[in-house]
């Protein structure tokens, strides 16, 4: 598959059981549908620094592009650029036909260092009352 920053040719690589596809050259990463949620249900941090010390940063030949990102799975269909997080927005451009995304250098540490905030975020007695109350005034 080709990169659809800077046309390079994507690296499969493995982490944990799942296998993402890397650029060597921009450090972005395809992610398939599902992988995304896999990887967060592994609880690791770090993973593109990881990819970085196990892998290293092998020389890339970069491609001349034209136009707007490019699914590298469809290779037609053009991604749509969104936010996605628990936390904070985190931007990602992701495919309406086979539901994979494209993350920037560093964006796939941030989503994950945002699902981790928000399983440390600490819901009190008062609040759990009030959605509580919420919850059984809709279940009607």
């Amino acid at each position: 598959m080709q990169c659809p920053k800077c046309g390079a040719m994507l690296t499969a690589l493995s982490v944990e059981d799942v296998t993402v596809d890397k650029c060597q050259s921009c450090d972005g990463i395809w992610l398939d549908h599902g992988e995304l949620e896999k990887l967060r249900e592994t609880g690791v941090q770090g993973i593109e620094k990881q990819l970085e010390e196990e892998y290293g940063n092998p020389a890339a030949p970069m491609l001349a592009l034209e136009g707007y990102l490019r699914c590298p799975h469809c290779v037609e269909i053009g991604l749509r650029t969104n936010y996605v997080s628990y936390m904070q927005p985190v931007k990602m451009d992701h495919c309406i036909q086979c539901f994979g995304m494209w993350l920037d250098k560093n964006e796939l540490d941030k989503l994950l260092e945002d699902k981790k905030q928000l399983d440390n975020v600490k819901v009190d007695k008062g609040m759990r009352a009030m959605l509580a109350g919420i919850a059984k005034r809709f279940s009607k």
